[in-house]
């Protein structure tokens, strides 16, 4: 992490360089390419591909990175994310996303990354048989005015050694099971609402029954977001009063986060 620090900091110059003189499209992608390569660690030649063809479409750069292949029994090389750059004034919009994030569903890449050189979007795709192809943004900076400690870390997730190692799939997993709506399925559930009550009862040595706990807790969120979690909880009460058989899948290679019924990755 430290010379990835060091190595940060030695392109940083030639980014504010970029923002005060408000270098063109062009001219900005040259030196994202330079952070790719020279920052993140990946091969100029073969690992950064520029204007990588989608469906007849042309994204910026797709990313590829050595990841471990069971059936092969080695590392093979794997388009990792794709990136969209638009020129270092432009504010990143939804359109943006939109833009990436579509290229990313057609080339069946689950990251996305979309930057004009100072902020920086990552988005993590899931594929749902019933909602489609979802987005869900995980990481957002400022590579400039953000803290430098912060950047780094945030950086560090998209470099070459984060998807050897299995950093980045540790850090969506993690993301993605925090999420708020997860937290509250996780509050209203019997169990939690009766640790919650007796609890309670420690601090004030009176009873509560659950509903004026669970009642408590849905004035704490969004009421969309609490009658999600509310039918969360209904569909794995119906899941677990009748079981379901899961055929065995034959290659789970690209699975970043566990099936679950509540999440919100489906």
């Amino acid at each position: 992490m430290k010379d990835f620090k060091m190595a940060l900091k030695k392109i940083l110059p030639k980014i504010r360089d970029a923002k005060e003189r408000a270098l063109n499209e062009a001219d900005t992608r040259m030196r994202i390419r330079l952070l790719l390569a020279d920052v993140l660690g990946y091969d100029l030649l073969d690992e950064i591909t520029q204007e990588h063809m989608i469906q007849g479409h042309y994204v910026d750069f797709a990313v590829k990175a050595p990841m471990w292949n069971k059936k092969a029994g080695k590392y093979t090389p794997e388009i990792v994310f794709l990136v969209e750059a638009k020129s270092v004034d432009t504010n990143l919009k939804d359109t943006h996303a939109y833009q990436v994030n579509n290229y990313a569903a057609s080339a069946g890449v689950s990251l996305s990354l979309l930057t004009n050189g100072v902020d920086y979007k990552l988005y993590h795709l899931t594929w749902d048989k019933n909602k489609g192809v979802e987005n869900n943004l995980i990481v957002s900076f400022n590579i400039l005015d953000d803290d430098t400690n912060e950047v780094v870390k945030k950086l560090y997730l998209i470099s070459k050694e984060s998807f050897k190692k299995g950093v980045i799939d540790k850090f969506i997993a993690e993301t993605t099971s925090l999420s708020e709506r997860n937290l509250i399925t996780a509050m209203l559930s019997e169990r939690v609402l009766n640790a919650i009550r007796l609890e309670l009862k420690n601090i004030t040595g009176h009873s509560i029954k659950n509903e004026a706990v669970e009642q408590s807790i849905s004035q704490l969120f969004a009421t969309e977001l609490y009658e999600a979690a509310k039918d969360c909880l209904k569909k794995q009460a119906r899941k677990i009063s009748k079981p379901e058989i899961k055929p065995i899948m034959e290659n789970t290679e690209t699975a970043l986060i566990p099936d679950t019924i509540c999440s919100d990755q489906q």
